[in-house]
């Protein structure tokens, strides 16, 4: 009985490692299909991406005091 039980676990690995291995390669798929290309320009500029150091300074501070 032991040997069917090992047998058993051996075949639940194998399998659970092939469907994980298969939503990995799907999911790669997915992202590769869909994901938009990062070097064409979207609707965010650097300008407007970023904050400026000053109130990243003053944001951070009150951060720490919370």
């Amino acid at each position: 009985m032991s040997k069917h039980t090992d047998d058993i676990q051996t075949e639940e690995a194998l399998n659970s490692a092939e469907a994980a291995e298969f939503q990995s390669q799907k999911i790669r798929e997915f992202v590769a299909e869909e994901a938009p290309d990062s070097r064409t320009p979207g609707p965010v500029d650097e300008h407007t991406a970023r904050v400026p150091d000053q109130q990243n300074r003053m944001i951070s501070q009150h951060n720490l005091r919370k």
